[in-house]
């Protein structure tokens, strides 16, 4: 797959063959704060990506104050980790390319190391496969044995393996994963030995190599059992009890799984026990104990059901904190209105006796100012009438429209939660190639082109646009409640698009221009959806599910609409589509996840043509 954002990376090479550790040239206390505040980011749980990127670019703009250009880099790959994770990878992508370049012998080498590392992760984002392996090459030549910090030495190794994976080089990932594995045990990193006997155990599993993923999944186990915490080690228990099952080992299967109920009762972890009862009713049901098997699927569906009341609960709580700045915004400025509606009424009275006092003497005068007056006011309302005519149409354009009407009535929109709800992502390929063979004006007019087409799609099956990020494009079905469309809706619209964008390239191919080619990715779950910002609002939605629909849109292919297991499950009978199961896929912060690609009953797949 090609690069939609390639980084000429031998430019630096020259500057790489001297590089060392000094002192800055600013005095340690002036950035002191600085310091703080990227521990601050790296270390803080609770605060967004979102947030924690702007404060990387406050604190940048005080480092240039300052002339400290190495923190002026670190602040940059900083910043860049936290627009990889909310989405925004070309914005990534740049500052990672300032940070290469501003890079000099006087800054600490294991920032550069940094650099990579960062780089690696955006092109495993938007699946550049080919310049992850060219710069986790350069980095591991460039790597001091001496070095004692090893994460970052452990993530480049690991995100190539990832790619390796990706271009179907089993081997080469399997032995990174134990190279890292054998280096961390070196260094007693308990993390990473952990990390990799799970990397290991999944690689195993997507070849099918079920004995050996459970030989490494029992290691990681044992591993988690003494060195990490419970959830970890609960994860791991459930892995192997669904290799037992696939095994055939039922018996087993069944007893780690009441093994794991009770750990996870005991620890009111409610995630872990509905995972484990709804594999209990899927154990049962291969063992023919058909009663057993619906006892416990019953019950998996009540515990749902209150789990996902608490966890609206928690999300709607969560969004109203962020609503507060807004609502007490729109007070003050309804204070201002107030005063000024006071003092509109104050001006009348005056006007009044005024009047009263001078109507003997003035009528002429005072008759010419009304009628002046009158069609000033008049012409006002008019304009004003315009403007609030004008916004709500930007309002009804913006927003959905029972939000809209929300809003208007409320003064603010409360978040909420929808169960399940189907997110679709698509992206070009090569966009960034193809864009530097246009100029701005044919590339915004090409983009304007296929986004109004995908914009008449999603009013076609009712679908709700949520916004564009780039060459990006993310709607969502079953959003806001006032949305019907369904997961079948989704991928009609996901696959009407791919036949809009390889007709457009048809189109533009017979006049030797260039166009644009698509991939899609949809998945189904439940997310909280609602209005961010005081300017500039839009509509959102958020969630895990979010995340995984752009992994399903990473992780597919030109052409092609690459679907969750989740939606998978949610359509698998409806006859007009027909399913290529892709098998699992292992995709960044995801692991494996089981992927198929959708194509309408008789439509033949790009690639088995």
């Amino acid at each position: 797959m090609q690069s939609r954002f390639r980084i000429p990376i031998l430019t630096g090479i020259g500057i790489l063959l001297s590089l060392s550790i000094s002192s800055q040239t600013v005095p340690h206390d002036e950035m002191h704060w600085v310091d703080s505040l990227i521990h601050l980011i790296k270390t803080d749980q609770e605060m967004d990506s979102e947030k924690k990127s702007r404060l990387a670019d406050s604190a940048f703009y005080y480092a240039v104050q300052k002339g400290d250009i190495c923190k002026q880099i670190e602040l940059r790959v900083v910043q860049s980790s936290h627009l990889d994770k909310i989405g925004l990878i070309d914005s990534a992508l740049t500052q990672l390319y300032w940070a290469n370049k501003m890079f000099h012998k006087g800054c600490d080498s294991l920032l550069l190391m940094s650099i990579y590392r960062n780089l690696t992760n955006s092109f495993l984002s938007i699946n550049d496969l080919k310049s992850i392996d060219s710069i986790s090459h350069i980095a591991m030549d460039l790597w001091n044995p001496e070095w004692k910090e090893k994460e970052t030495r452990f993530a480049i190794l690991n995100n190539l393996a990832i790619a390796y994976i990706q271009m179907e080089k089993n081997d080469s990932a399997t032995a990174l994963f134990r190279q890292v594995y054998n280096e961390a045990k070196i260094v007693n990193d308990e993390n990473h030995i952990l990390k990799e006997l799970i990397n290991l155990g999944s690689i195993k599993g997507m070849i099918e190599d079920l004995d050996s993923a459970y030989y490494f999944f029992s290691l990681a186990a044992d591993h988690a059992k003494s060195h990490s915490d419970a959830t970890d080690y609960m994860a791991l228990l459930i892995n192997l009890a669904k290799l037992d099952m696939e095994r055939g080992n039922l018996s087993p299967a069944i007893s780690l799984l009441d093994s794991v109920y009770e750990m996870a009762e005991e620890k009111k972890n409610t995630e872990t026990m509905l995972n484990a009862e709804w594999l209990r009713s899927r154990v049962y049901d291969k063992m023919g104990r058909y009663k057993l098997a619906f006892q416990h699927l019953n019950d998996y569906s009540l515990m749902r059901d209150e789990y996902l009341d608490e966890e609206r609960v928690k999300a709607v709580a969560e969004m109203m904190e962020k609503y507060e700045s807004e609502k007490k915004a729109r007070q003050i400025q309804q204070l201002e209105v107030d005063k000024l509606d006071a003092a509109l009424t104050n001006e009348k009275v005056t006007n009044t006796k005024n009047r009263l006092l001078y109507v003997g003497i003035g009528i002429l005068l005072l008759s010419v100012a009304l009628i002046s007056r009158l069609r000033y006011v008049q012409k006002s309302r008019q304009a004003i009438r315009k403007e609030k005519d004008i916004s709500e149409g930007l309002l009804l354009n913006i927003l959905p429209d029972s939000v809209a009407q929300e809003l208007k009535a409320k003064g603010y929109a409360d978040a909420q939660h929808f169960e399940p709800a189907t997110i679709l992502f698509s992206d070009f390929k090569s966009f960034t190639e193809i864009s530097g063979e246009l100029s701005a004006d044919e590339l915004v007019r090409e983009l304007n082109v296929c986004f109004k087409a995908f914009d008449d799609i999603m009013t076609k099956f009712g679908i709700e646009k949520i916004k564009t990020i780039g060459d990006s494009y993310m709607a969502a079905g079953g959003v806001p409640g006032t949305n019907k469309a369904t997961p079948s809706d989704v991928i009609k619209a996901g696959i009407e698009m791919q036949h809009f964008v390889t007709g457009r390239k048809k189109d533009q191919d017979a006049h030797n221009l260039p166009a644009f080619e698509m991939r899609v990715g949809i998945h189904s779950g439940p997310v909280v959806a609602g209005i961010v910002g005081v300017k500039k609002f839009q509509y959102d939605v958020w969630g895990d599910t979010v995340n995984i629909a752009s992994r399903m849109e990473s992780n597919s292919e030109v052409g092609e609409v690459n679907i969750s297991e989740a939606t998978y499950m949610l359509v698998k009978e409806d006859p007009s589509f027909s399913f290529t199961s892709r098998g699992m896929i292992t995709v960044k912060g995801k692991g494996g996840l089981e992927m198929y690609f959708v194509r309408e009953t008789g439509q033949v797949l790009r690639s088995q043509v």
